[in-house]
């Protein structure tokens, strides 16, 4: 299947904003999502957008699923209701579709297994990504990021479990992305990314195993992510620590802390 896929919104035209910045979150999301999706056999057509008007990134989004000729096309979004509404939900134009439909139950329901509350399945015809792509469509609205428990939960999950979450559903088979399944004897690269959502929510860090060090340049981490994954097979993960729970803070105390000589 040609999967048109899509983080919502654009680093020019910014989404919802709360505990999480939707847009930057949905498109670490969606890097993660895309080798899974692949390794299931799926080709996957790129319609994110950096333009700086609604209308724009809209536009940019269904024209690249449309023009590719994509099978589906598939946007990852995140709520917001004033820290009130929880939950995930998934909009679809009409119930016509039951390929769509059954994703769009099997997202839900893996959402809701993992403990965010399912809002279930929706329908609109308004909707852009809806109306004006040429194949079904569907919108996933993973969560409440201005809701606290939602932020928790997604900070506890992680980028790589909520896109497994999502790849499952829509593949039907279970993804493996963690260590267990590497043979004996291969080497394990230890590489992650890490932010510290209240000091600095968009400075981002990569430990190697051995040390941290700052990225100054949103391309350095896209270097660092290609190169993982031409080496793994796999993406580097992101974890979000705040200075209220500096995890962070305790592996540092680790890597710095000298080795002893003697047992």
């Amino acid at each position: 299947m040609k999967i048109g896929l899509r983080g919502g919104h654009s680093p020019n035209c910014k989404g919802a904003m709360g505990i999480l910045d939707e847009q930057a979150e949905v498109r670490e999301i969606y890097n993660a999502l895309v080798p899974m999706l692949q390794a299931a056999g799926h080709v996957v057509i790129n319609c994110n957008s950096n333009a700086s008007t609604v209308n724009g990134e809209l536009s940019d989004g269904t024209n690249a699923a449309n023009s590719n000729g994509c099978d589906v096309y598939i946007t990852i979004h995140m709520n917001a209701s004033g820290g009130a509404g929880n939950g995930s939900e998934v909009w679809l134009y009409d119930g016509s579709n039951q390929t769509m439909n059954q994703i769009a139950a099997n997202i839900c329901s893996k959402f809701a297994r993992a403990g965010f509350a399912n809002r279930g399945t929706k329908f609109s015809t308004e909707l852009h990504d809806l109306n004006a792509s040429a194949m079904p469509s569907m919108i996933v609205e993973t969560l409440f990021c201005d809701n606290q428990h939602d932020a928790n939960l997604y900070r506890q999950i992680g980028i790589q479990g909520i896109a497994e979450l999502i790849a499952e559903a829509i593949t039907g088979k279970t993804i493996t992305t963690n260590t267990e399944d590497l043979t004996e004897g291969e080497d394990i690269m230890v590489w992650k990314f890490f932010r510290i959502t209240d000091k600095s929510k968009d400075k981002v860090y990569f430990f190697d195993g051995i040390g941290v060090r700052p990225l100054n340049h949103p391309d350095e981490k896209k270097a660092l992510q290609q190169t993982y994954r031409e080496c793994t097979g796999r993406e580097i993960p992101e974890k979000l620590y705040t200075t209220k729970a500096p995890w962070y803070q305790r592996q540092q105390d680790v890597i710095n802390r000298p080795y002893l000589k003697k047992f």
